[in-house]
């Protein structure tokens, strides 16, 4: 059946469509741009913009007297690592947890301070809160601009419950971003003071630990703590973050007598080494707690599995390092 449309109405219309196409299609290939190509879109105005050419910023160094503000406004002083993080440690004196029947030492939280090359400073750590006292941070991390990033146990079985809080917040005052964290330790019972001296006597095998996992660990608090930081470098939200900054491998040996340990902590892993990591732990008997991101835009995109285990600590140590030496990471002594 032939149609009844002429042919003449409609080969007129395509016309016009076929020269605004070709002539769109000519500018692209000479590099032309539209005009409205570079207007930011609504979300993104006011957010200094920079070139991608130059990559990531990058952190710039400071000293202790730099970060005067955000100790005043927290009412307790930090310490520099290395020479471009601030970090600021508490401790939960008043929490005296116990899981699968014994006391637990490292009850810690630790916030970082970087100042960064555009001048902003970014906020990033982890808050160790209570169960009934986690509703009421998570209301006032919001109500003070700070996002709330992770939200996990680290520990099996315990009492009382403890809730790890990652937060994250960029600012153009440090000392601004220093109240908010402030504000939401306040509704909390975290003490203001540090994890304890470095030089309590800690009895294990330290330096058989050492030489099972390949690195230097250090006394803290009463425990011995051995750290591993990523050797690529991790970008979060267009920052480079400082290579002990959000992204390490922490295993805390805690003495019960007799040179054996209560193993805790979390081992950092990019997705694909997520499957052999766990293998090797379960290998080495070791158990899985817990396994999730700590960031919400890290890339590479990284995963922590929080660990548990009772039992000679050096044998432990052994236990733990082909998990460890299946990941990208260096001893934090050598960096």
């Amino acid at each position: 059946m032939t149609s009844s449309r002429p042919h003449t109405t409609e080969e007129p219309s395509r016309a016009p469509r076929r020269l605004v196409l070709a002539t769109a299609f000519s500018s692209l290939l000479a590099g032309a741009t539209p005009a409205h190509a570079d207007a930011p879109s609504p979300a993104l105005r006011g957010v200094r913009h920079r070139p991608r050419a130059r990559g990531p910023l990058r952190a710039v160094s400071t000293a202790t007297t730099d970060w005067k503000s955000v100790g005043s406004a927290l009412g307790h002083p930090g310490r520099m690592i290395g020479r471009d993080v601030y970090g600021v440690g508490f401790t939960r004196n008043d929490a005296h947890v116990v899981s699968q029947g014994h006391a637990i030492k490292a009850i810690g939280s630790f916030v970082s301070f970087v100042r960064y090359e555009d001048g902003r400073t970014l906020m990033m750590g982890e808050l160790a809160v209570t169960e009934t006292e986690l509703q009421h941070v998570n209301d006032v991390v919001s109500a003070h601009g700070i996002t709330l990033t992770s939200l996990h146990k680290h520990l099996f079985t315990q009492e009382p419950a403890i809730w790890w809080v990652h937060i994250h917040a960029i600012g153009s005052d440090p000392a601004e971003l220093a109240r908010g964290l402030r504000a939401v330790l306040d509704v909390t019972r975290i003490s203001r003071s540090s994890a304890g001296p470095d030089d309590v006597s800690v009895d294990l095998d330290t330096a058989g630990i050492d030489r099972a996992l390949g690195a230097k660990g250090r006394k803290q608090g009463g425990v011995y703590k051995v750290t591993f930081a990523r050797n690529e470098t991790v970008v979060e939200h267009d920052r480079a973050l400082p290579k002990m900054t959000g992204s390490t491998t922490a295993l805390v040996f805690q003495p019960i007598g007799s040179k054996k340990a209560l193993l805790s902590g979390d081992l950092v892993m990019t997705a694909r080494e997520v499957p052999g990591t766990l293998r090797a732990l379960r290998k080495g008997r070791i158990d899985i707690v817990s396994l999730h991101n700590h960031m919400l835009a890290d890339s590479p995109r990284l995963f922590f599995v929080h660990v548990w285990a009772v039992g000679d600590a050096v044998r432990l140590a052994g236990s733990l390092h082909p998990a460890v030496a299946g990941t990208n990471v260096s001893p934090a002594d050598s960096i």
